[in-house]
């Protein structure tokens, strides 16, 4: 085994006798370009999932669960195993499940943001479960 240098960020890289330097290099190269595109296909995703806020309607972002006694005061209206949604439309959703789906597709059943135009929009309907 050979140990060759490798740049100073990432420390030496290891080479077996049948390897070469080039072999090493065309690994290394092949990965930074799979996590190049792994990044941009997140990056994406992030930025379809922010859209939704910039056109009116709430991503479900974040939530908050059921507990007794309540913490937080929403906690308050919740029945057991129930979330509500604390990303600013105040959605109650039935259980977990419920609250991922809307997380996974917003604008599956889009609720408007308070104080935000919608105008141009398809109509927006109460999210699964929800009593707001």
């Amino acid at each position: 085994m050979f140990i060759a240098p490798g740049p100073p960020d990432e420390g030496a890289n290891l080479l077996y006798a049948d390897e070469s330097s080039a072999d090493e290099l065309e690994a290394v190269i092949t990965h930074r370009l799979d996590v190049d595109l792994e990044m941009a296909q997140i990056n994406a995703e992030a930025d379809a999932w922010h859209a939704v806020r910039d056109r009116g309607f709430c991503n479900h972002g974040s939530a908050i669960g059921y507990r007794r006694p309540p913490v937080h005061e929403v906690q308050k209206l919740l029945k057991p195993g129930e979330l509500i949604c604390t990303a600013g439309c105040d959605t109650v959703f039935a259980n977990e499940e419920d609250w991922h789906v809307q997380t996974n597709d917003p604008m599956l059943n889009p609720v408007p943001l308070p104080d935000r135009s919608t105008a141009g929009d398809r109509p927006a309907r109460g999210a699964s479960g929800s009593r707001v």
